[in-house]
């Protein structure tokens, strides 16, 4: 009888084969042995070892020598070297500014008032010119010559006063003259008759006063 070492199932003498199985039952020659226990134990995994060397080898020999690998044996290609450029980075993130405009402001422009003389100007000098304005009879009185000096004053006649023609040699005595300026020559005083006028004295003359 002849039992099968696999599923142990009793078979005949002299059977080839397992009927259960299917397994050899035949009695391996001491050479056959050998050859499946060294390929089994030794062989494959020798020659796994051996494969996997070689792999190594070439692809080390590969890597130094800059090889791209399209001439090894190896059947997995390695991937080419890939160069990532990247710009260059200046400064920080930009933030939008708004930027208020500018306004000038320009302060109104400052007039100078200067206050009208309401102050009669008397003669101070001895001897010298002026532009008479109006001569007052002394019977009409001194208020009506102030009254007259003071609307060339409103004027914006200069120096503006009244004389009272009997303190003055070479003047018609009996009279109060009304007169604007104070000046050295007689062409001086005459410069300033058209400005007499514009300020409504229709007469007006330069004049040499003499005390």
């Amino acid at each position: 009888m002849n039992n099968c070492a696999r599923c142990g199932t009793t078979n005949k003498a002299g059977s080839e084969y397992c009927v259960a199985c299917g397994q050899d039952l035949r009695v391996p020659t001491r050479m056959q042995a050998f050859r499946d226990r060294f390929s089994s134990s030794v062989v494959w995994p020798l020659l796994g070892a051996l494969v996997l060397a070689a792999v190594g080898a070439l692809v080390a020999i590969a890597v130094s020598r800059g090889d791209d690998g399209t001439n090894t044996l190896v059947a997995t290609r390695l991937p080419a070297r890939t160069t990532v450029v990247r710009p260059p980075i200046f400064g920080t993130e930009t933030v939008a500014t708004t930027i208020l405009p500018i306004v000038t402001t320009t302060p109104p422009p400052q007039t100078t008032t200067s206050a009208t003389s309401t102050t009669l100007t008397p003669w101070t000098v001895a001897d010298g010119y002026t532009l008479v304005l109006a001569s007052v009879p002394k019977d009409n009185g001194r208020p009506s010559a102030v009254q007259i000096a003071k609307r060339a004053l409103a004027a914006g006649l200069p120096a503006v006063g009244v004389l009272d023609t009997n303190d003055f040699s070479g003047l018609q005595p009996g009279y109060y003259v009304v007169f604007t300026g104070v000046y050295t020559s007689n062409a001086a005083a005459a410069t300033h008759i058209t400005q007499a006028e514009t300020a409504g004295f229709t007469a007006p003359y330069a004049r040499r006063i003499i005390r």
